[in-house]
């Protein structure tokens, strides 16, 4: 059994080069997506070197590499919603299992839910823990999530004295207090995103269109402004914030009810005119990869929400901080949303924009993405409506979605 490590004093913050420890970040998540260890220390230099690895990306030959009968078995940080699926359903918070002989990378990503299958659940030697996840080890996780991979990390314990092997095999160093530091920016930082370019685009629904290019200062992310005709600025602007689908808004998916939601927005738009915010967060923010391993887990099953949490993610893992940014360079401050979401009507309230009305949108219902929309309405509070056939045989409807 290993010995916890000492990272469990929370480091402190106040010293903390922001613009270094976010470039360290930057290259973290860069390293975790290319399946390469990053190593976390302390500033105490006497103090063990925590080597993280993403279970997603981790090979064979790197899971042995860092095997070492003299050092502790690793231990995988999973979140509290995974943690609940493979065995302990009363879990809160990120937790640490403490892994039983053998380790192999199946049965890691098997309990990590990387691979397809059944939910996987804890061997018998298996064992969560008996101290949280330090503060550094959560950000971590989220950085995971930030890559758009499944959010768990293998977390092998090395002596200080391995600090010259790590610098000679070019293995990237960050701080605890690195990632302590790495809370998410808020949508009162509007210079975490960037205006980059415009242009006319003509669209189907509309000929007058402009599309604006935002792109994230801090991460990968593009989103774009699609402005619908010539909206008044002087009187409160319909917007549809829309989160990227590519199964639903390019290939027509009957899964889920997001191509219609676009289309549909889009045309309401041009009645009058008004701004589609169209933001680069696929799959409720988990990603194309994890939205798939949903799809299957659906499949098997379980509803989107429970896929999710499935995976290790919350029920909805998207950021809404750009379109507050998106809008504010755009010169608005007051909305008509076309929703039914109601948390993003909060959202931009939160944010110092005000709503003014919610204009709901009427998307058709088929068999396959009738109990979608029954669990957006039933567990996430969207203001749906679902017709009692929409389930049965080919009947279609409408729901406000």
């Amino acid at each position: 059994m290993m010995n916890p490590p000492s990272l469990n004093v929370h480091a402190s913050t106040a010293n903390v080069d922001h613009a270094q420890a976010a470039i360290r970040r930057d290259r973290m998540q860069t390293e975790l997506r290319r399946g390469r260890p990053v190593a976390m220390r302390t500033a105490d230099s006497a103090a063990p070197i925590l080597l993280l690895a993403a279970v997603e990306t981790l090979s064979p030959a790197q899971l042995a590499e860092w095997l070492d009968p003299s050092r502790p078995l690793p231990r995988l940080l999973l979140t509290a919603e995974r943690s609940r699926f493979i065995g302990w359903p009363h879990a809160s918070e990120p937790r640490l299992l403490l892994l039983g002989a053998p380790i192999t990378l199946e049965r890691v990503q098997r309990l990590a839910a990387v691979l397809p299958g059944v939910v996987a659940r804890a061997d018998q030697g298996d064992r969560i823990d008996s101290q949280s996840a330090t503060p550094a080890l959560e950000a971590a996780l989220a950085l995971t999530k930030r890559s758009r991979l499944v959010p768990a990390l293998l977390v092998f314990e090395l002596p200080a004295a391995a600090l010259p092997d790590l610098l000679r095999r070019e293995v990237l160093q960050v701080f605890d207090s690195d990632l302590i530091a790495s809370a998410r920016p808020t949508h009162d930082v509007p210079a975490g995103l960037v205006r980059v370019c415009d242009a006319q685009v003509p669209i189907a629904a509309c000929e007058h269109c402009t599309l604006v290019l935002f792109r994230e200062s801090h991460g990968d992310g593009e989103h774009l402004a699609i402005v619908v005709g010539h909206p008044d600025l002087g009187r409160p602007v319909p917007v549809r914030m829309h989160s990227a689908c590519l199964t639903g808004d390019l290939l027509g998916s009957l899964r889920c009810d997001c191509g219609d939601q676009l289309r549909l927005g889009v045309e309401r738009l041009a009645e009058r005119g008004g701004v589609l915010l169209y933001l680069s967060q696929e799959g409720r923010g988990t990603g194309l990869a994890n939205k798939l391993r949903a799809y299957r887990l659906q499949d098997a099953g379980l509803d989107t929400i429970d896929a999710d949490r499935c995976l290790g993610f919350s029920a909805d893992e998207r950021d809404f901080a750009p379109a507050i940014s998106m809008l504010r360079q755009l010169g608005i401050s007051r909305v008509e949303l076309l929703t039914n979401n109601p948390h993003k009507i909060e959202f931009m309230r939160r944010g110092g924009l005000e709503v003014v009305n919610r204009i709901p949108l009427l998307a058709p219902i088929n068999r396959h993405n009738a109990r979608y929309v029954q669990t957006k309405h039933e567990r996430a509070g969207h203001c749906t409506r679902a017709p009692r056939s929409a389930g049965a045989g080919n009947g279609t409807g409408t729901a406000e979605s």
